[in-house]
């Protein structure tokens, strides 16, 4: 009982104190850097991903995978030959009917999200994405330059929370 007397004045002191005190204001936010897009870097983008929808289009997955890279310890490399085989086996198993761009989000010079659609069913349609399954890129900008690289958590310097 003798700790309860003695804790409801601290309390009550505590909290006197704490109406007391002056109001600050509101602590500056610092954010993430921001990545400032120019209109070029827009069109070297889609310039890329239309390329490479190109490529689907015409069935030349080995064209389209040429185009890719990763990110490796803040470096853009060229898309392993290993990667390259097993990126070329799994899309060579599936009929490509056709290939449209869905989204292009840019949020950095890292961290981007291009959405590709694959028509797979011969009579299904690519516009209402009926028949289509989802393929995503990270287009990356190292040294003023635009790379399309494959999507990875493993990747420096990418977050994937969008």
């Amino acid at each position: 009982m003798k700790k309860l007397l003695l804790l409801i004045p601290t309390i009550i002191l505590l909290a006197l104190v704490a109406c007391n005190k002056k109001k600050t204001t509101e602590p500056e936010i610092i954010g993430l850097p921001v990545f400032t897009f120019a209109s070029e870097d827009t069109a070297a983008v889609q310039s890329l991903a239309n390329q490479f929808v190109d490529y689907f289009r015409a069935g030349n997955i080995n064209a389209a995978a040429d185009m890719l890279y990763i990110v490796r310890n803040d470096s853009v490399i060229a898309l392993p030959e290993d990667q390259k085989a097993n990126f070329k086996q799994a899309l060579s198993t599936l009929p490509i009917y056709d290939c449209a761009i869905k989204e292009m989000n840019l949020y950095s010079n890292r961290d981007n999200e291009l959405r590709l659609a694959l028509l797979i069913a011969e009579d299904g349609n690519i516009e209402r994405e009926e028949g289509t399954i989802n393929f995503f890129l990270n287009p990356v900008s190292q040294e003023g330059n635009w790379y399309l690289t494959l999507l990875s958590e493993y990747a420096e310097g990418v977050g994937l929370y969008h």
